[in-house]
């Protein structure tokens, strides 16, 4: 299992979460965003004063939060469809398998970080 506490900064967890198949990136002072395996994006936002605890409890509160269905009443286009995209139904698997890996992901934080 992997060592609980080891992150101490906002580095090391962008660190972790690239070494657990997911992408961070557009990191900024108050927010970043993490990419699942399948590309759906989630940003996570934090107060720029927030010490590390604090934003490892809310990403892992956000990654919990991610809904694939509001995802595709989001971001679904006919032209999807039309253009030989996506299917609806291959769209929301997708969703569904990112949404899986987001809480996933939210898990092990948990767990690495209590």
């Amino acid at each position: 299992m992997e060592q609980k506490n080891e992150i101490k900064n906002l580095q090391q967890l962008f660190d972790w979460i690239e070494s657990n198949d997911c992408c961070v990136y557009d990191q900024e002072e108050d927010n970043f965003t993490i990419q699942a395996p399948n590309n759906a994006d989630w940003q996570i936002q934090f107060d720029k004063d927030d010490d590390i605890d604090s934003i490892i409890s809310k990403t892992i509160c956000q990654l919990e939060e991610f809904d694939a269905d509001e995802q595709f009443m989001e971001l679904w286009s006919v032209d999807f469809a039309e253009r030989n995209i996506f299917k609806p139904s291959q769209f929301i698997r997708m969703l569904q398998e990112d949404e899986v890996s987001f809480k996933e992901l939210a898990e092990k934080l948990e767990y690495v970080w209590h």
